[in-house]
């Protein structure tokens, strides 16, 4: 049902909108895309600020935070109480996305 609508509408602007080869001037006009020469650094810094910025969060959080709970509780191997739940889960939630913006093109 798409394509019909899209070749609708394709049809209809070739009609009514004259171009006269103006998108391939306008097209020819602009710069060649830049190749980035360090690829791996735009994840890395955001990964690295991901980090950073759990640990930080870690280090000046309140003594008695039930998410500070939760990490001592995981690292004892005791992963099924709340705090230690919630570590994971605020975890898994920030390295998503810190994954998710390190992928994603500019």
């Amino acid at each position: 049902m798409n394509d019909a609508i899209d070749r609708l509408l394709a049809k209809d602007a070739r009609d009514t909108i004259p171009d006269e080869r103006f998108t391939r001037r306008v097209m020819q006009a602009l710069p060649a895309p830049g190749v980035r020469t360090r690829p791996w650094l735009k994840p890395a810094l955001i990964l690295g600020s991901a980090a950073l910025g759990s640990a930080l969060a870690v280090a000046l959080s309140p003594g008695g935070s039930q998410l500070l709970e939760g990490f001592r509780d995981l690292m004892q191997f005791r992963l099924l109480t709340a705090g230690a739940l919630t570590g994971l889960g605020a975890s898994a939630a920030l390295l998503v996305s810190a994954i998710i913006f390190a992928v994603s093109s500019d």
